[in-house]
């Protein structure tokens, strides 16, 4: 297992150390109405505490942009691929049916995609179920919801 992994994993961790060493480096203690730092004598200890805390949480950081860089990348991929597969199906699209595809995309209703290309009702509900097949769904909304990819 390799060195990011392991700090992926164990994350949430950097945090609870960084913030228990953080408690301990200020930790205060009353005496007869006297506060002082518990370990107020000894400075670099307390320094050091602190460092290394701040390491921790820095690296809780990096451990978290590296994170969101990947998922950023795989939902790119993800959509990069889904892009690529509607191209593909829409090129199985004849020319009228392409035509009655970008219209319903433009939101366009039946009555006037029917109206535009001069076509009948039972015409144009044959396009939409050839696209409907072609693109593989069932719904207009599904139509344009695979349309914003």
């Amino acid at each position: 297992m390799n060195l990011e992994k392991i700090l992926s994993k164990y994350q949430k961790f950097l945090l609870v150390i960084a913030i228990v060493l953080s408690s301990i480096a200020i930790s205060i203690r009353s005496n007869d109405g006297e506060i002082k730092l518990v370990l107020g004598n000894y400075p670099v200890l307390i320094f050091a505490m602190v460092v290394v805390s701040s390491f921790f949480v820095a690296l809780y950081f990096q451990v978290n942009r590296r994170k969101i860089s990947s998922l950023s990348n795989q939902i790119r991929e993800h959509s990069k691929s889904k892009n690529e597969r509607i191209s593909e199906l829409l090129n199985d699209l004849t020319e009228r049916q392409r035509v009655v595809y970008d219209l319903i995309i433009l939101g366009k209703t039946n009555k006037e995609i029917m109206t535009k290309l001069f076509i009948e009702q039972s015409t144009l509900k044959s396009h939409i179920n050839q696209i409907y097949k072609k693109l593989n769904i069932q719904s207009r909304n599904e139509l344009k919801s695979k349309a914003n990819y």
